[in-house]
């Protein structure tokens, strides 16, 4: 029985001196601010309340055993704290840096100015003395034999229907020997006024100049009818180159 004792002893002793190599080690280390270490403690949590109260830093343990799931949701949970530190500097940082400042706009060109148009004069229409005037001053240029200029007057009053205008012209153009021009605006003026005193003269005595003295009597005896008689000056000077042709 002794001998049966003795030998559970032996076992006993032999079990607690290997229980060592089986027992878990820890697994974190404190360094505490006043430069010591500790690295009893199995959880991070134990490492921290010792460090809370004299400050300092937890690490894992190099005599640790490898990771395990336990293990490492520890550690997950501990690497997760810092994380969400630097994520919320970050986004302090982030908030309290000055928004950029965007580049300045390229410089436009000043829109060039474009000055409307002066404003038309309006010209005012020649009252009927004014028209009367510049007649009369039209056909002295006419009556004195200039004329080019008292065809360019009579042409300027912008009347070239008027028989008054239309006849002068053509009195121009005989003068000038252009004959034809001259009995074109004969006609012109006739058109407008059939009885047109001035215009027969003329248009009779165009007749005599061309040698077709038939129609020049025919245009004296219109001229007889509109004067009344033979009394008036346009039937003596159409008779008198009828007569001088006819000799």
């Amino acid at each position: 029985m002794r001998f049966l004792a003795r030998c559970s002893l032996i076992i006993a002793a032999a079990v607690a001196l290997g229980a060592p190599a089986n027992a878990k080690e820890p697994g974190w280390c404190a360094t505490y601010r006043n430069g010591g270490n500790n690295c009893g403690f199995n959880t991070y949590e134990q490492c921290m309340a010792a460090i809370s109260g004299v400050g300092g830093f937890c690490n894992k343990s190099p005599y640790a055993e490898p990771d395990k799931p336990a293990a490492r949701k520890e550690r997950k949970e501990r690497d997760a704290e810092p994380k969400a530190r630097r994520k919320d500097k970050e986004v302090v940082k982030e908030r309290a840096a000055p928004a950029p400042v965007p580049p300045p706009a390229a410089a436009q060109p000043a829109p060039a100015i474009v000055q409307p148009p002066p404003a038309p004069v309006a010209v005012q229409p020649a009252t009927e003395q004014q028209l009367m005037n510049n007649f009369q001053t039209a056909r002295a240029l006419i009556l004195s034999g200039k004329y080019q200029a008292g065809l360019a007057a009579m042409k300027a009053l912008g009347y070239d229907d008027h028989p008054d205008v239309a006849s002068s012209i053509g009195f121009a153009y005989a003068k000038l020997g252009n004959l034809n021009e001259a009995r074109a605006w004969y006609s012109r003026a006739l058109a407008a006024d059939p009885n047109h005193l001035a215009t027969w003269g003329y248009s009779g005595a165009l007749f005599v100049a061309q040698g077709d003295i038939e129609m020049a009597r025919r245009d004296l005896d219109r001229v007889k009818a509109l004067c009344g008689g033979t009394t008036c000056r346009e039937y003596q000077e159409l008779d008198g180159l009828i007569a001088a042709k006819s000799r």
